[in-house]
């Protein structure tokens, strides 16, 4: 049994922990700044560190600065009033580790029985191309499940990480491209990226109420991930999404819990279908 995605999974709690922050800092509205207090007390959450300066008077003063991580299991409740702040306790922990073992699993070599390529350890890391490809899922998916949780939430897709997204992403791909002369899968990855995107944007012009700016910055992200492998994985990654989102939908719908015209967070989808053509194409 290969070690890879026992490793990948412990990588995916910790990196988990981090991503809860990102979650609770983010879950506001498009206008608010990131969160680092509880919106029922005001009591400082234990996920912001603050450090800076105070603006304002009184214990609920606002401070400038930089914010730390500073505890992830204590964040999911208030320390003041106990309330619940963010996801429940271990979810975006256990989503991270189950989608980075997933991702490392695939990405390991699968020579024939008693065949092994030259310099490498069977079953327990993958070969140079495969490491990069895993680097950059892997960073995809954690700032994905960020992305996810958070639309979940308060329905939008912060700049800041659809950003971090696409650029982490596309900086290792070049680096595995560079490593490997795979510039023909960095090219289709690039262009992969603007098509996705391009579409997206598309649906946003024509319908403003029913895309955001967000999900079309999103798809520039996963895009570049689809194309890298290839243009049916493309295709069927945004169809997939597309699917899922209509299944929920008109699930809502049957069971009366939404109308018609309900607003839908769209990037949950998205990420399902654009990883579920990953996972099918690694």
């Amino acid at each position: 049994m290969t070690l890879l995605p026992a490793l990948a999974a412990l990588t995916g709690l910790v990196a988990g922990f981090w991503t809860r922050g990102l979650v609770i800092r983010h879950s506001v509205a498009g206008s608010e700044p990131l969160r680092s207090e509880c919106p029922r007390c005001g009591s400082p959450l234990p996920v912001a560190e603050r450090r800076g300066r105070v603006e304002g008077a009184g214990p609920r003063g606002r401070r400038r600065g930089r914010f730390a991580w500073a505890g992830p299991l204590s964040a999911a409740r208030c320390p003041g009033c106990r309330g619940r702040i963010g996801p429940p306790p271990l979810a975006v922990e256990v989503v991270t580790a189950l989608v980075l073992a997933a991702l490392a699993l695939l990405a390991l070599p699968s020579p024939r029985p008693g065949v092994t390529p030259a310099g490498q350890h069977p079953g327990l890391l993958p070969d140079v191309a495969s490491a990069g490809e895993l680097a950059a899922y892997g960073w995809l998916a954690v700032v994905t499940v960020a992305l996810v949780f958070v639309d979940a939430a308060v329905h939008r897709l912060p700049d800041r990480l659809t950003l971090s997204a696409y650029l982490g992403t596309a900086a290792l791909l070049t680096v595995t491209a560079l490593s490997g002369g795979r510039f023909d899968d960095l090219l289709r990855a690039g262009l992969g990226g603007l098509a996705l995107a391009a579409f997206y944007l598309t649906l946003f012009l024509i319908n403003p109420a029913g895309m955001g700016l967000g999900d079309v910055k999103f798809a520039a992200a996963l895009g570049t991930a689809l194309g890298w492998l290839g243009w049916d994985t493309l295709v069927a990654g945004a169809f997939l999404g597309f699917v899922a989102g209509g299944l929920y939908g008109v699930a809502l719908v049957i069971l009366r819990r939404a109308g018609r015209k309900s607003e839908i967070p769209f990037g949950p989808f998205m990420a399902v279908g654009a990883f579920a053509a990953i996972l099918a194409g690694l």
